[in-house]
């Protein structure tokens, strides 16, 4: 069987690692992938695919009307160039990542008899233009399947037929839970330094924390950011003393070190960072985002927080010791569950459906 996967760009996001980790179980399966993309491959993550750049934004030089009708028609012109990307890939399945490009290949395959798969790896609300969430109510129904990663999604999306929970991967190195050994005292955070991500709450938060606990813990936050100079400024105002790190490459060093793991983010699907960290042992506090609920088992396997409580919750969690390693312990039942064989195999359902 022959899959092709469909994405605006190769970046280093979700969305990404989930097909990078797919591709390597249908290639044990026996199948081929195919990953056709629109703007930049940042190679970040390796795929067993091909790779085919179709490039479709690019810019013009022309001046006047004639690049405003070259524009035009470039616009115009895409869904045609991907109806013909399609058919050229000669593949079984097609399975399209992400809102905006999901509507430019139901578009582009709206007289065709190919049957798309699409895939959803943000909360409904990032999606801003009123055009845009129109364009998605209109035309996700005529998917052949739209997958999604929490209870909430799929009833929000109630509008479109055949809406499936399906987890993304955990990656092989996260699968096996290491030894809770050599804990240090250390609450962690891992992603962009974004509006999303809530981090002007989170260090005001941290500012609420007795000093007197506070000075034996370390806050580390790994990620980088449009926000990051304002962050710091604000760090340097509260003094908290949080290290921002930059991006990580290798977080696995990050969560064997960790005692907590933290986020304090507006919205979030489906956050790996709770996913990622359960085999390491970390405890997982975080804000009652739709992602966390579907995560989360409050006070079982982690804490959910509100905002106006979430100091208050961090701070007990920092005190026990014997509460931190309960919730972590309680965690581990959860890792079967992202288990990329049985995601995989999932998604086969859905295409030979």
């Amino acid at each position: 069987m022959k899959i092709l996967f469909i994405i605006s760009n190769l970046a280093n996001g979700g969305a990404e690692r989930v097909i990078s980790t797919l591709c390597d179980e249908f290639s044990k399966m026996g199948d081929t992938c195919e990953i056709l993309y629109f703007e930049q491959n940042s190679g970040y993550y390796e795929y067993k695919a091909t790779l085919t750049h179709l490039p479709l934004y690019e810019k013009y030089e022309k001046r006047g009307i004639l690049n405003k009708l070259s524009k035009f028609w470039h616009k115009l012109s895409k869904f045609w160039r991907i109806n013909k990307a399609i058919k050229k890939s000669n593949s079984n399945a097609v399975i399209s990542m992400l809102d905006q490009t999901n509507i430019n290949v139901l578009i582009s395959t709206f007289f065709a008899t190919k049957s798309v798969i699409i895939s959803e790896h943000t909360d409904e609300r990032e999606l801003k233009s009123r055009f845009w969430r129109a364009m998605r109510r209109l035309l996700y129904p005529r998917a052949k399947a739209l997958v999604v990663l929490n209870e909430s999604e799929k009833n929000y999306y109630n509008f479109s037929k055949n809406a499936k929970v399906i987890y993304n991967p955990l990656n092989a190195d996260f699968l096996s839970p290491s030894a809770p050994a050599n804990k240090e005292n250390i609450v962690l955070c891992v992603g962009r330094l974004e509006s999303v991500k809530n981090y002007e709450f989170y260090l005001k938060s941290l500012a609420l924390i007795s000093p007197d606990l506070r000075k034996n813990w370390r806050f580390i936050i790994a990620g980088d950011g449009s926000q990051k100079e304002r962050l710091l400024a604000l760090n340097n105002e509260l003094k908290i003393g949080a290290e921002f790190i930059g991006h990580a490459k290798n977080t696995k060093e990050l969560y064997a070190k960790a005692s907590i793991l933290a986020l304090p983010s507006k919205s979030e699907c489906l956050p790996n960072v709770l996913i990622e960290s359960i085999g390491f042992y970390c405890a997982r506090i975080s804000t009652p985002t739709a992602g966390a609920s579907e995560l989360i088992t409050h006070a079982k396997d982690g804490i959910i927080a509100s905002e106006l409580e979430f100091a208050k919750a961090l701070e007990q969690l920092m005190r026990d010791e014997k509460l931190r390693a309960s919730l972590a312990k309680n965690a581990l039942r959860r890792l079967a569950d992202f288990e990329p064989a049985k995601i995989a195999f999932k998604y086969k359902e859905l295409m030979l459906s």
